[in-house]
């Protein structure tokens, strides 16, 4: 459904009233609409496949017995304070305790329970299932001497607790302060696979005894959980290869791996020379960083990487054109659970010879999951390992760094750096990819005055460098009709920033709609169209009211999409559907010159 109206394009705006988000103008008076993660391929039938080389040991069909301890439910609106949003993914939400004293652990545990249940019940009215207790086993023989990893994958809510015969493997949001607790914060809905190194005694010759012990949050009335375990004999690549950083003669490989393993990069250059092979080794340890150096501009790098039994595929990747050179970037942004729609973004994205990829954050549900950080990994393989991947920080990411304090955001992407005086805990940065200037802002940290002082500073050190265009990337822009309509702060303190320094474009998120606008000069494209369930659009459309923000919008659409920047002499914006068809005719338009 298109609608021309003498200045503006809206391109599939309302589907049906029941599909949009809402229809109150001050988003803030209700909470944002509520996502699951889609199911994925294995959900309904169990766990992930099992890895290259693993032998199973327990499938996800064998039978538990469980115990279980009930208690009071906890008022809805103490639940929410227990563990509400951002508050539980940075670490500061209250761990609420229930009324009463704790019962004791079942006798003999964690190698038996009391009771007989063969799934954990549903909570009894009024009551919740305030800890559920349970055991299985399995049995190893001769053939299975030599195992050297296991891999425990999980699906829990919301925090759980696992032993192996009596020895504690894996504990995620489970206080030890009390078997009455609520898990520190929900956990969603994706498989989470744990790699346990076998030591000595872990593992024995006949009965082996699994026992967890699984709370849920305040958000429910019971915990659930399903569990395989798989073993392997030998150690390997777990994560990458990621191309983390990409210079005109230079690149960053990073690679995680399990632990005590050494892993080595071979590489060649271009076609003539792919006899010609260098290696380089990074010694034991989980993640490997390879800088590579000395590389020609504008030249294909063919490598792979080898850690233990893996010997990785063969991958390419093209280092940078030199300056005045078209650059193409692919971008988009917030994904969340949409994990078939990004995958079709990504696929139609490799296509496009691109030199690097932007995103507008949200690129998951739950960031403090690693569970969906491994479903994220799984689907964007093949882009990571071909093209740089710099990503502006979303409100569902900033779990990089989240209760659990397990793994840091330079650890999951290994992001180039920031500014030596940015605060812990904040993600700003920027980028030159030839000669145009990638900024990347953090949207859950615009009230920092040290970010502000820190853009004014990098945009007059690019324009003093004549870089060709300045393209700026964040989370929550300033202006958007979807649901949240844009950020006060961006507008007020940022956007004269921008203006000042004659940014070339604003890429944003957060509003899971495609907007393109050009707002007193500052042009913008909202493009939060990455898989996440798609917004309304709230105002200045047929049905909706009059909106109170002069944006300058010029196109609008509720369809999921990326984006794709061509910067030679002038700036092409080309915008596609998961399908690879134009979003809207491409557009054109000059970059400032002094």
């Amino acid at each position: 459904m298109i609608d021309r109206g003498s200045s503006a394009i809206v391109i599939g705006v309302l589907l049906c009233s029941a599909a949009v988000a809402t229809s109150d103008p001050e988003p803030t008076e209700q909470p944002e609409p509520t996502e699951q993660a889609e199911p994925t391929e294995h959900s309904e039938v169990g766990a992930p496949a099992l890895s290259a080389g693993a032998t199973q040991l327990l499938p996800v069909t064998a039978p538990w017995r469980w115990q279980v301890v009930s208690a009071p439910r906890i008022a809805n609106q103490v639940g929410a304070m227990a563990v509400s949003g951002l508050d539980a993914v940075a670490g500061r939400a209250p761990v609420v305790a229930v009324l009463g004293d704790a019962p004791p652990e079942p006798a003999g545990w964690p190698y038996r329970v009391d009771g007989d249940a063969r799934s954990i019940p549903v909570a009894p009215e009024q009551r919740r299932i305030a800890v559920a207790f349970g055991i299985t086993t399995f049995t190893l023989g001769v053939a299975h001497q030599g195992l050297e990893m296991l891999e425990l994958r999980l699906r829990y809510e919301d925090g759980v607790a696992i032993w192996l015969n009596g020895l504690e493997i894996v504990r995620q949001a489970l206080p030890r302060d009390g078997l009455m607790g609520l898990a520190a914060r929900p956990h969603g809905p994706e498989w989470e696979t744990f790699y346990v190194a076998v030591a000595p005694g872990l593992l024995q010759l006949g009965e082996n005894v699994l026992a967890v012990e699984v709370h849920p949050s305040g958000r429910r009335h019971a915990p659930t959980f399903a569990a395989s375990l798989a073993g392997r004999r030998d150690r390997g690549i777990l994560r990458g290869p990621i191309l983390a950083d990409l210079g005109p003669s230079s690149a960053v490989i990073a690679v995680e791996t399990d632990p005590g393993i050494d892993a080595t990069i071979e590489w060649s250059l271009g076609d003539a020379d792919r006899s010609i092979v260098q290696r380089r080794t990074s010694p034991a340890g989980r993640r490997h960083h390879f800088a590579l150096a000395g590389l020609p501009p504008n030249t294909d790098v063919h490598y792979r990487v080898l850690a233990g039994a893996s010997r990785g595929e063969r991958r390419t990747f093209h280092t940078l054109p030199k300056p005045g050179s078209v650059i193409r970037i692919g971008v988009y942004g917030d994904v969340r659970g949409g994990h078939a729609t990004h995958r079709k973004l990504v696929q139609q994205m490799l296509r496009e010879g691109l030199d690097a990829v932007g995103v507008t954050g949200d690129m998951v549900l739950h960031g403090a999951d690693q569970a969906d950080w491994q479903r994220f990994f799984a689907v964007t393989r093949e882009l990571l390992a071909q093209l740089p991947y710099y990503p502006a920080v979303g409100n569902h990411d900033v779990g990089w760094a989240g209760a659990d304090h397990a793994r840091r955001s330079d650890e999951v992407f290994a992001l180039p750096p920031g500014p030596p005086d940015r605060p812990a805990g904040a993600f700003w940065y920027s980028r030159d990819l030839a000669d145009v200037h990638l900024v990347f802002l953090d949207s859950n940290s615009y009230d920092r005055p040290e970010q502000e002082a820190w853009l004014d500073a990098d945009l007059a050190a690019a324009r003093a460098r004549n870089v060709r265009a300045i393209i700026v990337f964040t989370h929550d822009g300033p202006y958007a009709r979807g649901y949240h309509g844009g950020s006060a702060l961006a507008r007020d303190r940022y956007v004269p920033i921008l203006l000042r320094h004659h940014v070339d474009l604003v890429l944003s998120g957060h509003d899971h709609i495609y907007q393109r606008g050009d707002a007193g000069g500052l042009r913008y494209i909202v493009t939060g169209g990455g898989g996440a369930s798609l917004y309304g659009i709230r105002c200045g459309v047929s049905g909706r009211p009059k909106c109170t923000i002069d944006d300058g919008m010029l196109a609008i659409a509720r369809e999921h999409h990326y984006v794709v920047l061509s910067i030679g002499r002038d700036l092409e914006v080309c915008s596609r559907r998961p399908d690879g068809t134009l979003l809207e005719p491409c557009v054109r338009w000059p970059l400032w010159r002094p």
